[in-house]
């Protein structure tokens, strides 16, 4: 199966909060950790790992916070993702694996097709249908 574990949720929710300020200049922690309920602390954590990775910037001081450190266009969920959780893969239950691998290679490059998303992409979409990020994979 393929599933994404709440730091790879609370990235993508800080990431997509980040596109949508993208000209705004910095945002604080809090103001992405508050209304979406993440841990200040854990969310720090996890967009130091985006920071090494390139993706975001940091900036100190009063107004300091994080932005992001290129165009949405340019950063796929795919990319972000695969920072915060490594290897992304469907992987089926070895009782079926022979019986099902055409359906699980299928499903896997689906999958992939649809994390190629692009930030600015998921940021409108979301914004389009209104509500906060919330994903099932």
């Amino acid at each position: 199966m393929f599933s994404v574990s709440a730091k790879g949720v609370y990235g993508l929710t800080a990431m997509v909060e980040l596109a949508h300020r993208w000209q705004q200049g910095s945002t604080q922690i809090k103001a992405i950790a508050k209304p979406h309920s993440i841990p200040q602390h854990y969310l720090e954590q996890i967009l130091v790992t985006l920071k090494k990775a390139g993706l975001v910037e940091s900036f100190r001081g009063a107004h300091g916070g994080y932005a992001l450190a290129k165009n949405p266009s340019q950063i796929s969920v795919l990319e972000i993702l695969q920072n915060l959780e490594g290897k992304l893969e469907v992987t089926p239950d070895t009782a079926c694996a022979d019986t099902l691998s055409f359906f699980w290679d299928d499903m896997s490059a689906m999958l992939h097709e649809k994390l190629e998303m692009s930030l600015d992409h998921m940021a409108l979409e979301q914004a389009r249908h209104g509500q906060q990020l919330t994903y099932s994979i």
